[in-house]
């Protein structure tokens, strides 16, 4: 007997352990409280109890209808609404974190505003000691750097100076220098090739008036065309010296130049005392 009571406990346990029989239960008895009252409470003997309940509380709805609805229903709803709540548990809990963290970073962008601000007082703290002095060292190297202006502005004249003074001199050596330049036996001949192919041309026939005033007065002749001058120029036998200080050109033969002038005053004769005066006396012819 006592092991048929504790597998009937047993049974009965395991299947109020299913939802579906411990709802029903459960719905069945918050539907027909008012029998179950009048069963456990009523004054009346046991009989009448019975008789009563019978009578008045025996509608199917009540008794199973009823039940079996609201406790299906409870099974089958039961995991989406705990499913709702969590999801709207989870939403609130996401939603606070966020609110938290918003809060969060709002403290640490306020926090980053008030370092900045104190790392620009401390740099301006700091920086306001060194100020006189920085101030007192750009004076002292803007002085110096003046004093350096002033130095490369004359030296810059002075270079000018001595430019202009080189170049006299070089222009002096220039017009001065003796007719003593050299050349050895090659540069002879071939210097009077080029003489002799000189001969043949054109400019030639200029050369006698400008080599004498070239080389007596360091000039050309007024009568003579450009052209024959800047021919001169370019066949490397006159270069042409400008004299800025004295706003002058001078002309003078190049070494090349004086080898062919050279060459040309001594392949000119020359005629003697007499034959120049037999040359000027009148000839004695009858009328």
């Amino acid at each position: 007997m006592k092991e048929f009571i504790s597998n009937l406990f047993k049974v009965s346990n395991e299947r109020l352990k299913n939802p579906l029989i411990f709802s029903f239960l459960l719905s069945w008895l918050a539907f027909n409280w008012r029998p179950i009252f009048t069963l456990l409470l009523s004054d009346k003997i046991i009989e009448d109890r019975i008789s009563y309940i019978s009578e008045n509380f025996n509608e199917i709805q009540l008794n199973l209808f009823y039940p079996l609805i609201f406790s299906i229903g409870y099974v089958l709803l039961l995991p989406y609404f705990t499913w709702l709540i969590e999801v709207l548990v989870q939403y609130a809990k996401i939603g606070r974190k966020r609110n938290l963290i918003s809060e969060q970073l709002s403290d640490l962008r306020d926090k980053q505003k008030i370092a900045r601000e104190e790392y620009k007082y401390e740099q301006e703290k700091a920086g306001n000691a060194e100020i006189s002095q920085l101030n007192s060292n750009i004076q002292e190297l803007t002085k110096v750097n003046t004093e350096k202006d002033k130095i490369i502005e004359r030296l810059k004249i002075d270079l000018t100076e001595s430019k202009k003074e080189q170049k006299k001199l070089e222009q002096y050596i220039s017009l001065e220098s003796p007719e003593n330049t050299e050349f050895n036996e090659e540069m002879k001949s071939k210097l009077d090739k080029e003489y002799e192919e000189f001969l043949s041309t054109e400019v030639s026939t200029y050369f006698e008036e400008i080599g004498s005033e070239i080389s007596q007065f360091k000039s050309i002749p007024s009568n003579v065309d450009k052209i024959v001058i800047e021919k001169l120029i370019y066949s490397g036998l006159v270069k042409k010296i400008d004299d800025e200080e004295n706003q002058r050109v001078y002309y003078v033969l190049t070494n090349k130049g004086k080898h062919f002038w050279k060459n040309y005053v001594l392949s000119k004769r020359i005629l003697s005392k007499q034959e120049l005066e037999r040359m000027n006396e009148p000839d004695d012819l009858p009328f």
